[in-house]
């Protein structure tokens, strides 16, 4: 048995980090199959990982294992854990880099860790191993002790008031497009941002150069964008302003 692996984390492409995780896994599991998510995440932006996590998770095949270490709190009081959950597992710190997975059927564990640990690389030392463990089969049980208390934040809550809708932005990709916390079964006719009203498209084939407009997104959010430019550019936006919008009428 050897599960697929996926890695996430803020460590960059400049260092031996990601490599020498991926070894500690090799050397527990050589035939394990690592695929990188990325290691683009802005240094220790934990509510930003969350969000991917919650994005990708769902796209691999049940039983996946998904490594995240983006962990700010390496070395303090924070917990190595495991997460049981939509079948699929889930390493990392209990930092709520986990949170929008967390369901009323999770299972989270302290993981146990052996041998000499560093108090700066606990990717390598503990997640990395761990995952390679997993994804030979063995039981989250065996690795660590089941906990009923973990570290999680709540998905930010939208609020409405007649027919507007008040959300923030909550990720922003490579492309500069603002994701919001709006779903997409809501029948938006406008953002308004920073008073700018800003009109809905169904796609970009619909906008013209360098117009910024609302679409769907394929996550099932909304998205505010900029048709071949960067709407966090030309909005100056980032991750947590506010965004409301005006529903049409039924």
């Amino acid at each position: 048995m050897s599960r697929i692996i996926t890695f996430l984390s803020d460590f960059g492409e400049r260092d031996w980090f990601v490599a020498a995780v991926k070894g500690e896994i090799l050397k527990i599991n050589n035939h394990s199959r690592i695929i990188d998510i990325t290691h683009q995440v802005d240094s220790y932006d934990v509510k930003s990982a969350a969000f991917l996590v919650m994005s990708y998770f769902k796209n691999f095949p049940e039983g996946t294992v998904h490594l995240v270490v983006v962990d700010p709190g390496v070395g303090g009081d924070r917990l190595p854990v495991i997460v049981e959950s939509h079948k699929y597992y889930f390493v990392g710190p209990d930092n709520g880099v986990f949170s929008y997975i967390y369901d009323n059927d999770s299972k989270v564990y302290e993981i146990r860790a052996d041998g000499i640990l560093s108090a700066t690389f606990h990717g390598r030392d503990i997640f990395g191993p761990t995952a390679a463990k997993l994804s030979k089969g063995v039981s989250p049980d065996k690795l660590g002790r089941r906990i009923e208390k973990y570290i999680k934040f709540e998905f930010p809550e939208l609020r409405f008031s007649g027919k507007e809708i008040f959300g923030e932005i909550m990720y922003i990709d490579k492309f500069g497009n603002l994701i919001t916390n709006i779903p997409v079964n809501l029948r938006v006719e406008k953002f308004i941002f920073d008073r700018r009203e800003i009109g809905i498209r169904e796609s970009y084939g619909e906008a013209e150069s360098n117009e910024v407009f609302g679409i769907k997104g394929s996550g099932g959010f909304y998205e505010i964008s900029a048709n071949q430019d960067s709407a966090k550019k030309i909005l100056s936006a980032r991750i947590g302003m506010d965004i409301y919008a005006r529903l049409r009428d039924r």
